[in-house]
């Protein structure tokens, strides 16, 4: 159950970080489509708004194509301020409402920006997981097939406080067993289980790992009998 909440986990990311990436793309969309519509100028800051902790917004002055001059004010304040009274900067307007005008600057695709760099990490969050996952499936499955078959002693039962996913600590599990032709002691670790897999262990004093036959240091510890389902 614990391991479905995992997986429903890391699909929201990869959902949220899919539906983040779509409304930064849609963003975009829309502002290169405003300019393509619109028509560039020129315009001159005439004065600084402020708007709050010393944050200041650009009031522009500018003329649309029939000279009539319009005067802008930007949503976007900053402090320090981003422009200086006097400065000229680029400006669009609607060739239809010269009004409706927008400084040609980074701030047009702010939105864009956040939307989309959020949509990356959860993006990367979520499908790493899953591929991750696979990867991990494939390489158990494969040296279940023709590994070496160790019965190696459970030593421990350890928690990884390192990581941590909606509250939860993922365990793992130590065992060793003795090498049959040297007759030294080999450790090996499992991979992470989101169950405390001690009240399935009992009085199990064995767990099967799978080793590579050409790389020993390569190997599966078996944890699906100790795994809540």
């Amino acid at each position: 159950m614990k391991h479905r909440i995992i997986t429903l986990t890391f699909s929201i990311f990869l959902a949220v970080g899919l539906l983040l990436t779509g409304i930064s793309l849609l963003l975009w969309y829309n502002t290169a489509s405003y300019n393509a519509a619109s028509t560039k100028t020129t315009g001159t800051v005439v004065d600084l708004l402020e708007k709050g902790n010393h944050a200041f917004s650009p009031v522009v002055m500018y003329a649309d194509a029939n000279g009539t001059k319009h005067r802008y004010i930007s949503d976007i304040s900053s402090r320090p301020a981003g422009y200086s009274i006097g400065e000229t900067i680029e400006m669009y307007y609607e060739t239809k409402n010269p009004d409706n005008a927008r400084i040609a600057d980074w701030s047009q695709y702010l939105g864009c920006w956040i939307t989309g760099g959020l949509g990356i990490i959860f993006s990367i969050l979520g499908l790493g997981y899953f591929v991750k996952r696979k990867a991990s499936h494939s390489r158990q499955k494969q040296l279940k097939q023709s590994g070496l078959l160790v019965h190696a002693n459970i030593v421990s039962v350890e928690n990884n406080p390192s990581i941590e996913v909606n509250g939860r600590n993922p365990f793992f599990i130590r065992c060793e067993a003795k090498d049959s032709l040297t007759g030294n002691k080999k450790s090996f670790k499992s991979g992470l289980i989101w169950s405390d897999p001690r009240p399935a262990i009992g009085n199990h004093k064995k767990i099967n790992v799978y080793v590579d036959r050409n790389n020993s240091r390569k190997y599966y510890v078996d944890i699906s009998p100790f795994e809540e389902e």
